[in-house]
């Protein structure tokens, strides 16, 4: 992980930018304080799909939940 100031970080967004897009992760600090963590984007679908969504909701509780059946049915559409 690279460590920079608020005053690094501002002056090289664009750098910081382009190596959280490419992997790392970049924690900016205000004196010896964190202050931003910048990490890249999950690239994982996991959980996109109204399956997907009812299958973790069935996990979570075994009750219905009320409502989860009509919006599972507009999102089909």
């Amino acid at each position: 992980m690279k460590t920079v100031s608020k005053r690094e970080a501002a002056q090289s967004f664009e750098t910081l930018g382009e190596l959280v897009h490419s992997g790392e992760t970049v924690l900016v600090v205000d004196g010896d304080r964190p202050w931003l963590k910048m990490v890249p984007p999950s690239t994982s679908a996991r959980g996109k799909t109204a399956a997907a969504f009812k299958a973790r909701l069935a996990r979570i509780s075994r009750k219905p939940i009320p409502g989860v059946a009509d919006v599972l049915k507009r999102t089909r559409r």
